[in-house]
């Protein structure tokens, strides 16, 4: 019988456990989207400082590093001393309740803890246990450290971003950490899909180093027909003329085609509608061939009208087009407002803290923010207790250093 009272809609990921090991970014952004649809995750953090990552940076928010603010919403902490047998044995009484084990240490320092893939699948054969890690477990460089900028370079992302006459740069955004992390995810919900069928857990593996390279996409194409090195082509698309950032009266856009068809039309929208009948630029392949001078002629044009302008005559035949905007100017914007891209979430020592909304939309089983990032230890209590502690016991854990606690709910 109804209450009469609005209830929330059901979760994707309710009733999925993941007990989560990792930190700093790759992992706990993998973690992050699992949370926001329903997991229950437990961020297992090391006494007594915890994830590194709350100390990283140089922008912090009531003593809150905005980076882990960032990557660790809807998580319970949980704070063990895992050098102790003791807080190792509360960890593993953890992870026999789990549907979901992650880790991104360096291969072999989970076996050395005690919580490497061969243990916890003996102990919970039905867990799906999810590593990342830099280069892959195998190789050479197996046993090396490596964070986004490392991967970057080894990955060659770095020699194709750049200006032509500069050296290789940095991606703006770390690229390595964010593709390990949307494809551990996508590993970890393929380990469960597989469960379904076999009633068996099993280990994903996810090297940072693979996953940069398999978003290589149109430079890897051309590579393995000719075994020719890509290089960086700066805004401008290593496959397509054009399609590039051209500054504007006032700043700068992004316009071009996708395929001859659209060639006319952005002719058109450039006032000159006769360059569409020039043989010389009347294919793609063409247009390649002459990128320089083609593109010389076409900057020189869009130099004669601001970026509004342009997104007004652009928009209007449809042709490729967006300012090259600024994050206040993309966060201002009316279409991010319309997408509701950002969310207000209260942190008890960071105020109000704006987040990004989950990508991923879902009709019946929506995404939903409903803890901020957790202050370290949080929840140890709330978690032990829940999973079959007594309180005597938690208060011996807690008192001999076991375990750490934080401010509660």
């Amino acid at each position: 019988m109804s209450t009469g009272e609005p209830t929330e809609p059901p979760r994707a990921l309710a009733g999925v456990t993941v007990v989560d090991f990792t930190r700093q970014m790759s992992g706990p952004y993998a973690s992050l989207v699992l949370g926001d649809f329903g997991a229950d995750i437990i961020k297992i953090e090391s006494a007594p400082k915890g994830d590194g990552c709350r100390y990283i940076g140089n922008t912090f928010i009531g003593g809150e590093s905005t980076m882990f603010l960032t990557w660790n919403r809807n998580k319970r902490s949980v704070c063990l001393d895992l050098r102790r047998p003791e807080g190792l044995a509360v960890a593993l009484r953890l992870i026999d309740k789990a549907d979901v084990v992650m880790e991104n240490f360096r291969p072999g320092v989970a076996d050395k803890i005690g919580i490497g893939a061969d243990a916890v699948l003996e102990r919970n054969p039905r867990v799906i246990y999810c590593s990342v890690n830099a280069f892959g477990s195998e190789g050479p460089w197996a046993l090396r450290p490596g964070t986004d900028p490392v991967v970057q370079a080894m990955s060659g992302v770095m020699s194709v971003t750049g200006e032509r006459d500069g050296g290789p740069l940095l991606v703006g955004i770390p690229v390595a950490d964010y593709s390990s992390a949307m494809i551990a995810v996508q590993g970890i919900l393929l380990g469960l899909l597989a469960r379904q069928g076999t009633g068996r857990g099993q280990k994903v593996e996810i090297p940072m180093l693979h996953a940069l390279a398999f978003g290589l996409t149109t430079r890897v194409g051309p590579y393995f027909a000719t075994d020719e090195d890509p290089t960086r082509w700066g805004s401008q698309h290593s496959q397509v003329v054009p399609y590039q950032a051209f500054k504007t009266k006032d700043g700068y856009a992004v316009s071009g085609t996708w395929g001859d068809a659209d060639w006319p039309r952005f002719c058109d929208g450039l006032g000159w509608p006769e360059l569409a009948d020039d043989h010389r630029y009347d294919t793609n392949v063409k247009r390649v061939e002459r990128r320089d001078e083609l593109s010389e002629m076409l900057q020189e044009r869009f130099t004669d009208r601001t970026t509004a302008e342009w997104e007004e005559r652009f928009s209007s035949r449809k042709v490729l087009f967006a300012p090259v905007n600024t994050f206040s100017e993309l966060f201002n914007h009316p279409q991010a407002e319309a997408m509701k891209l950002v969310v207000d979430v209260e942190h008890p020592k960071a105020g109000v803290q704006r987040q990004l909304a989950a990508a991923i939309r879902m009709t019946d089983t929506p995404a939903r923010i409903d803890r901020p990032s957790p202050l370290l230890g949080q929840h140890t209590e709330e978690v032990l207790l829940e999973f079959g502690w007594d309180r005597s016991e938690v208060d011996d854990l807690v008192a001999s250093g076991v375990a750490q606690v934080g401010p509660r709910d």
